[in-house]
């Protein structure tokens, strides 16, 4: 896949397009929100992001559609919540995106912040994967069109696996399309086993 920089309101991002890519066709998206380690001025802290690392295999289903990675420069997503949603409007906004499958996908930090970005703009989103995220399940109702795929360790002391469980369950009764899945073996890592799944990534390009 081929990578750019890029910047908008002040969020530095990278841009994965497909090797082939042709700006008069239409592509899935992934827009994707990392967690509290990936913080800072410099792409080098992306260097261990699994997403990003299985992104560049030959064999990467995400290498069908565009993938979206900004970066957090303040201490949360939240500290930068209204410049978040302006990128995400200016990214939707792009001529190739197939605006029937603009999805969302987050992790930790990254899981609070996305639930928030759909929640603020359910419109514009088709799927999700959310990992050991949270946030306000009261509010799961104005997702209720998008369709999740959310994880969570058993055993994370750092986001408890309540957090997931209010929000599947509110997104259920809601009558949300919810999948939710509890790893009884893991900690707060629980993106490794859930990108290193191909279905979960083929699903949300589906």
């Amino acid at each position: 896949m081929r990578v750019e920089q890029k910047e908008y309101k002040g969020i530095r991002f990278l841009i994965y397009f497909p090797k082939d890519f042709d700006q008069n066709k239409k592509y899935p998206v992934m827009f994707h929100l990392h967690g509290a380690g990936s913080r800072g001025d410099s792409f080098d802290l992306f260097n261990d992001s699994t997403i990003i690392k299985i992104l560049e295999k030959e064999d990467s289903p995400l290498s069908d559609g565009v993938c979206i990675f900004p970066q957090c420069h303040k201490d949360t997503w939240f500290d930068i919540f209204n410049d978040l949603l302006d990128l995400v409007e200016y990214v939707y906004s792009y001529p190739f995106v197939d605006k029937n499958r603009f999805n969302g996908s987050g992790i930790s930090m990254g899981g609070y912040g996305i639930y928030q970005v759909m929640m603020s703009k359910p419109e514009l989103f088709h799927k999700a994967i959310v990992c050991c995220g949270g946030g306000m399940y009261w509010n799961a109702g104005r997702m209720k069109n998008i369709k999740f795929r959310i994880f969570h360790g058993e055993k994370d002391e750092a986001v408890f696996p309540e957090e997931s469980i209010r929000m599947y369950n509110k997104l259920k009764s809601n009558g949300a399309d919810a999948a939710l899945t509890i790893y009884p073996d893991r900690d707060h890592n629980c993106w490794d086993p859930t990108y290193l799944n191909y279905d979960n990534l083929k699903w949300l390009f589906e």
